[in-house]
């Protein structure tokens, strides 16, 4: 048992194929306890193996990775990070973040984008960049205190509940990263 599970702390780790079930598991808990995440229940592939595929590739990727917060057994908790393809956009990496409602309110979601932060900034990467609901205060509050800074709005981009909503771009420079 580690410290963390000692102390009721979720354990980080990277995910790999094995985590495909549980990690579908957690997805599919977001789709249907949060209006946040971009996909409705029912709306995600629900199958496993591709996302075991996407697993395995991302293992294997100097920009990308997948961090899952295990909590009592199960996943509370997972950030995402998916770097650029191609050489001109390969230093920067996309977030994609959930935590449980549960697991909400119990630092979660920072120890999962700090992990996130030290896994890109050991890899050289220069910038990391997401997208935020706009009425989203407690991501956009918690997106803040990590350093990340508001670039761009996109008006009545996303149909939620029947009301279109607008979305923050926001991005964090990662400290000692080298400029071109």
């Amino acid at each position: 048992m580690s410290d963390d599970e000692d102390t009721g702390r979720p354990v980080l780790r990277i995910a790999g194929p094995d985590d495909a079930v549980a990690l579908m598991k957690l997805k599919q808990r977001l789709d249907e306890e949060t209006s946040f995440m971009l996909l409705e229940p029912h709306e995600r592939d629900t199958s496993t193996q591709p996302l075991a595929r996407h697993l395995e590739e991302v293992s294997r990727s100097e920009n990308s990775v997948v961090i899952v917060a295990g909590q009592h057994g199960e996943l509370a908790g997972y950030v995402e990070l998916a770097g650029g393809k191609f050489r001109r956009n390969r230093s920067t990496t996309h977030v994609i973040i959930g935590v449980l409602a549960e697991a909400s309110g119990q630092g979660v979601g920072t120890r999962l984008l700090e992990a996130a932060q030290r896994w890109a900034a050991a890899r050289g990467l220069h910038r990391i960049e997401l997208n935020v609901m706009a009425h989203n205060h407690r991501a956009i509050a918690l997106y803040e205190r990590m350093g990340f800074v508001h670039e761009g709005r996109r008006v009545d981009c996303l149909l939620i509940d029947g009301t279109f909503l607008d979305e923050l771009y926001m991005a964090l420079i990662l400290p000692g990263s080298l400029s071109p």
